[in-house]
């Protein structure tokens, strides 16, 4: 009489493990992925000689934007392409023996201006829709690359005699290679879209971003961070 119980109770519990899983067939994800072309824009801030105190977190956080395109590869890779901006400036947080000590050496203190960049990466897909698989809701992505920067500022100087003290502004620029580190996640839209958020991190290996290689922080490199808001339009055929 156990057994009997036993057996019904199972071929009751394949039943509905059955009708579980046929249910799902209709939100099984296909390979949907398509070449993608989006904009970004959010918060940033730059590492560099003069940029602040950070160990404190006083540091100037200023805007960037991008735009991007993405050419699919594989269902676990694409070819990504990005140009972008960002604001930067110093900010004004060193006294004046900090101020005296990077006069001495004949560097600016203090500068505002722009980041013009570019790059190309590899973008690896963490959990992409894969034929036959429930999809993800939220979908990661990371890549690393390599980039071309061009850094166009107004820098300022103390400079330092016997008979006075005058700080002078001029022009400036500085251009070079940096390598690109990214990480975003994204959700897909009814329509022929996604939404999603990116986080960009610019190391510059030498050290040429804000005009000032005294080396007064712990990282050598002068870097930027970037925290970007995408919107994505899907472009071509599903492949």
């Amino acid at each position: 009489m156990r057994n009997k119980k036993f057996y019904h109770m199972k071929s009751t519990l394949s039943i509905l493990v059955c009708i579980f899983l046929l249910s799902l067939n209709p939100v099984l994800s296909q390979d949907n992925r398509t070449d993608r072309v989006g904009i970004g824009i959010g918060p940033s801030f730059m590492y560099g000689d003069n940029t602040g105190i950070h160990r404190k977190f006083k540091f100037k956080v200023l805007p960037a934007l991008s735009v991007d395109y993405q050419k699919k590869l594989t269902p676990f890779f694409d070819v990504k392409g990005t140009l972008g901006w960002q604001m930067i400036n110093s900010g004004d947080h060193y006294n004046q023996e900090q101020i005296d000590k990077i006069a001495e050496a004949h560097l600016p203190h203090a500068f505002s201006g722009n980041v013009f960049f570019g790059d190309v990466m590899p973008i690896y897909h963490i959990n992409p829709n894969l034929s036959g698989y429930i999809p993800s809701l939220i979908k990661v992505y990371t890549g690393l690359g390599l980039g071309y920067f061009y850094s166009k500022r107004t820098d300022e100087r103390l400079i330092l005699n016997e008979s006075r003290r005058q700080t002078e502004s001029y022009p400036a620029s500085d251009s070079g290679v940096y390598i690109p580190f990214r990480i975003g996640v994204f959700k897909d839209l009814d329509s022929a879209a996604d939404i999603g958020f990116e986080a960009t991190f610019i190391y510059s290996p030498f050290r040429e971003l804000d005009g000032n290689d005294l080396q007064q922080k712990r990282i050598k490199a002068d870097m930027l961070m970037q925290f970007q808001f995408y919107y994505r339009i899907h472009l071509g055929y599903q492949y």
